[in-house]
């Protein structure tokens, strides 16, 4: 019995090439995916940053308004809906879940400010 090597077939360019191709293309998905989480990131800051701003601003007025407190609030968890497409955000994709962390974020900072200056040192 004879031992017969079989030959490999010869590899082609297209062969390469193609493996080539496909090993560049999972370097850019994890650019773009990369940047996509970058981008997400950067807008969660801003998300956050701009509620608790207002949230700030909303308990310094309810304290020189307090007959208007509740109304200071809800005008400051509304303002948010027309700030944030102006600081490149897009809300159209928002479902409740983010809307209820920006009026929370919201809610917590006006109270949180309000009742520290309510309750200032004597």
């Amino acid at each position: 019995m004879a031992k017969t090597k079989e030959k490999a077939a010869p590899k082609t360019e297209k062969k390469g090439a193609a493996q080539k191709a496909e090993k560049k293309v999972p370097a850019k998905t994890d650019e773009k995916k990369e940047q996509e989480k970058q981008t997400k990131h950067v807008e969660g800051i801003k998300k956050t940053l701009l509620s608790s701003l207002l949230g700030i601003a909303g308990g310094v007025l309810s304290y020189y308004a307090p007959l208007y407190s509740i109304l200071i609030l809800l005008v400051v968890v509304y303002a948010q809906r027309l700030a944030l497409p102006r600081i490149q955000i897009d809300t159209k994709e928002y479902r409740f879940t983010d809307w209820f962390f920006l009026v929370f974020m919201t809610f917590a900072f006006w109270f949180v400010s309000w009742t520290i200056l309510l309750n200032r040192p004597a």
